[in-house]
């Protein structure tokens, strides 16, 4: 398992894992419409290398071997307080082998000793059990309940949210 910048090549590839994971994905994620082709995903993947450059935010793919099967983020980075927050997705067929675990121990491990950070925070739909078991695996602590904070295409959805502190690290 490995991550790295996505690069603009990349966009025939990523939307196809996006448009086969479409009707899965969107009981999650709000930005499906904005990827209706490989054009839309190439301009995603500009914007999100421009963010990169900026260091306002870091997303990355997530492969094995060479196919792409998730992307990985940094995202909400809020450079005064030293935190940020941890997102993911990962195709249907690819779940359940540990691969966004271990991608996040790597994330987590990069955002303290690398970027210094203090806080870390997941935040998961609070009816999505399998990403939700991500945080707790990993010692986060669950601090309570973020209503309505999501407008997901026709409906609210409330947040789970986690965080870690440096200190709270082995």
């Amino acid at each position: 398992m490995q991550f790295r910048q996505i690069q603009p090549q990349e966009a025939p590839a990523l939307f196809a894992l996006i448009e086969t994971n479409r009707d899965y994905l969107r009981q999650w994620l709000p930005w499906l419409d904005e990827h209706r082709s490989v054009e839309d995903t190439g301009r995603f993947i500009r914007n999100i290398t421009q963010l990169f450059e900026q260091q306002q935010a870091f997303h990355v793919g997530l492969y094995r071997d060479e196919e792409i099967i998730g992307m990985m983020s940094i995202h909400y980075l809020d450079w005064r307080n030293r935190k940020a927050a941890l997102g993911y997705w990962i195709g249907e067929a690819f779940q359940g082998k540990g691969r966004v675990t271990e991608s996040c121990k790597t994330l987590i491990n990069f955002c303290f000793n690398d970027l210094n950070l203090n806080r870390l925070e997941m935040h998961c739909a609070v009816h999505n059990i399998a990403s939700r078991k991500i945080p707790e695996r990993l010692g986060f602590e669950f601090e309570g309940v973020i209503r309505e904070v999501e407008w997901l295409y026709d409906h609210w959805v409330d947040h789970a949210l986690y965080a870690i502190l440096r200190k709270d690290l082995p």
